[in-house]
């Protein structure tokens, strides 16, 4: 399972991730990318536009582990 994330890191703060829950999740990378591709950056707001084209705010596809599974 895939899901789309926003990236930011605050000079101060540190990282700052959420998930784009709007869209849900996806069965695989490629469905997943071809959504992002779709909605960055038609579907921004102008603040959020901005900082996307700046480099400052970036969204991915990570894939999405099952509760409780750990990495080997």
């Amino acid at each position: 399972m895939w899901a789309i994330l926003a990236v930011s890191i605050q000079m101060l703060t540190g990282p700052n991730v959420w998930p784009v829950s709007d869209e849900g999740t996806f069965e695989t990378e490629a469905e997943c990318q071809a959504v992002l591709d779709e909605l960055v950056p038609r579907t921004l707001s102008e603040e959020l536009r901005i900082a996307w084209e700046e480099g400052q705010l970036k969204y991915v596809c990570l894939k999405v582990r099952p509760l409780g599974r750990t990495p080997n």
